[in-house]
């Protein structure tokens, strides 16, 4: 069995295709601990919390590394832990993981997002940094736009804060901002927007179905059981987890006020 983090990243994905795999929501703070006891072959992480709730701890994930269980990254605070604990054997998955690692990015509000509860299936409602730089990306490939324009809507785009960075937002601020051909560019953009993080986190479920790709990544570190994790530890052991499965096998629903922030999180 493998676990997966996951929530708008595979938003209108058919998961029930991926035999071997237990999705749970978004991951936070004990969560990938309480998942490591379960002694799955692999976690995998994709989405998490972290706005008003404590996001999941990287000694959580170093914990489950000395369990032998591996642990990969991707697309939203799947990249972002993956980029700060590969050298300690957590393995990073696609483009966005690429540029947390690299240094191309560091703002976590690149792949952060507000989306919808889980039972609307975890619909983002704003868009992610990362994704419209890939879009971009595009335009430029493809000569929609010169590398000036990018830059300038890369800029207007950014100055918008994520929770509030909808199309209707973007597009009236490059109608304020920008010249003639800048706004035709933005509207390009909304008809074929690219999802650079959906396409990182299914690069992260490939990668999971083909055990034998997997790397080998002895651990290399000493593990401290300081009283922090101790504490940790208790704390998580009792909780009941609201999105448990329910006595007849189906998931219990998550509350509709449980507006998450996620990176991967994204958000």
């Amino acid at each position: 069995m493998i676990v997966v983090f996951a929530g708008p990243s595979l938003h209108g994905e058919p998961l029930e295709r991926y035999d071997g795999m237990e999705f749970r929501p978004p991951v936070k703070q004990g969560d990938l601990f309480r998942a490591s006891l379960d002694r799955p072959d692999a976690i995998g992480v994709i989405d998490g919390v972290f706005d008003g709730v404590p996001s999941v701890w990287h000694k959580e994930i170093l914990w489950a590394l000395t369990q032998g269980i591996p642990v990969f990254g991707a697309a939203s605070m799947g990249a972002l832990r993956a980029a700060e604990l590969d050298a300690f054997g957590m393995t990073g998955i696609g483009r966005v993981y690429e540029a947390y690692r690299d240094g191309e990015l560091e703002d976590d509000d690149e792949v952060a997002l507000q989306h919808g509860p889980a039972d609307a299936g975890y619909a983002p409602l704003t868009l992610a940094m990362v994704n419209i730089r890939a879009t971009l990306d595009e335009a430029l490939r493809t000569g929609r736009a010169s590398a000036d324009q990018c830059r300038s809507l890369a800029g207007v785009a950014k100055a918008i804060h994520f929770k509030a960075r909808t199309w209707e937002a973007l597009l009236q601020a490059i109608g304020n901002d920008c010249d003639t051909a800048t706004r035709e560019c933005g509207a390009w953009m909304r008809k074929n927007h690219f999802d650079q993080k959906k396409r990182d986190a299914l690069a992260l479920l490939q990668c999971l179905e083909d055990k034998g790709s997997w790397p080998d990544r002895p651990v290399g570190f000493h593990f401290e059981h300081t009283e922090l994790w101790r504490r940790g530890v208790e704390e998580w052991r009792a909780r009941r987890d609201p999105s448990e499965r329910a006595r007849d096998g189906s998931r219990r629903p998550v509350e509709p006020e449980r507006l998450f922030r996620i990176v991967g999180g994204d958000e």
